[in-house]
């Protein structure tokens, strides 16, 4: 589509780096006259699924084939059509993934890494699928309509032309904490959630949990538009800056593999992200706090001022008592002066008429 291109990144995480772990995120994009697609997968970062990088890979590639063929021009695009379209993706990752294994079955060394139980099974030629473990978000968009196809964490994110940044693909309930779905799931393509429009935006993101967790939502959503305005210095230099910027947002943030794939306007750039009400919400939230921080701060400024205004009485009414007492004692100085002098007087006499002795 001359209306858009697709761009994708991935790159290897910081921690992955410091334990000497492969990468296991993967990322493709296409794009022709008809159509834009961007995808992702995240493997699994368990020792169970030690191909799961491969995986990855292999999702990517599926996806991207089959959007390709998915597409059928002046066709209104059924929900059964997606369910399909998500049947056929697990089927043909998990064809694909064991063709991969009879062509390169799995190795001691690799069998090591897994858990004593799953090697038995392993070599029992069961759940082969579960070493390729990984996850998948896809986006594909037309001159008529997009959607988006989701299993497992990370997320899509789509901008409009009102600067509004949506999460559309609706969250998996049984996608919490540490527990993600997966295409090597038993029921991948019940746990295949997705979004479908025929509103276009201007630009669409997928990109892993790698990515998602380094940032809160306003600086997501500030990092995706930052990436759309250096489409203007053309693709290949945004291209750059995005794999400068991947192996940066690990480093700083998750310290996971971070993969990032979008469609974007090559005719219209995206608007700074409005603020959603959540956003607000939490800068009201953030306000409120300071305000009664400040409330606190003060009430206890008052209270130690009121001390110190006490304290301030009691020094001044000690003061007021040095004074007197100092006035009194230069009041019996003088008079202790004048009896000096008298005495001086009296004795100098008394010793001129006695001869007495200084």
């Amino acid at each position: 589509m001359k209306e858009y291109i697709a761009i994708n990144a991935h790159h290897i995480g910081n921690m992955h780096i410091q334990k000497e772990l492969p990468c296991e995120d993967f990322s493709a994009c296409y794009e022709d006259d008809t159509m834009a697609v961007a995808v992702i997968s995240d493997g699994h970062g368990d020792k169970n699924c030690f191909r799961s990088g491969k995986g990855a890979e292999i999702a990517c590639q599926t996806t991207i084939e089959l959007c390709k063929n998915f597409y059928q021009e002046d066709i209104q695009v059924e929900a059964e059509d997606l369910e399909a379209l998500k049947t056929e993706i697990v089927k043909t990752w998990k064809h694909t993934v064991l063709q991969d294994y009879e062509e390169h079955p799995f190795t001691d060394e690799e069998l090591q890494t897994a858990s004593e139980k799953m090697q038995e099974i392993y070599r029992s030629g069961q759940k082969i699928e579960k070493a390729y473990g990984c996850t998948l978000i896809a986006a594909m968009l037309t001159k008529k309509y997009w959607f988006a196809l989701q299993i497992g964490d990370g997320k899509c994110v789509a901008a409009y032309d009102d600067g509004v940044y949506f999460e559309p693909v609706p969250q998996n309930e049984n996608c919490v904490a540490n527990h993600s779905t997966s295409l090597c799931g038993e029921n991948a393509v019940q746990d295949f959630m997705h979004y479908y429009s025929d509103i276009l935006p201007r630009g669409i993101f997928v990109f892993s949990d790698g990515v998602e967790e380094s940032f809160d939502q306003s600086g997501l959503y500030n990092c995706l538009y930052s990436i759309d305005v250096w489409l203007e210095r053309g693709k290949e230099a945004m291209l750059e800056s995005v794999n400068d910027l991947l192996p940066k947002i690990s480093e700083g943030g998750s310290g996971d593999d971070v993969s990032l794939s979008a469609v974007l306007s090559t005719e219209k750039t995206l608007l700074p992200p409005k603020k959603t009400p959540e956003q607000v919400e939490e800068l009201v939230n953030a306000y409120a706090d300071n305000l009664e921080q400040c409330d606190e701060a003060l009430e206890n400024a008052y209270k130690e001022l009121e001390t110190l205004k006490e304290q301030v009485a009691d020094k001044q009414a000690l003061i007021e008592e040095y004074e007197e007492a100092r006035d009194k004692a230069y009041a019996n100085m003088e008079k202790v002066q004048k009896y000096k002098q008298s005495a001086d007087k009296f004795w100098e006499a008394k010793r001129r008429q006695l001869a007495m002795p200084e």
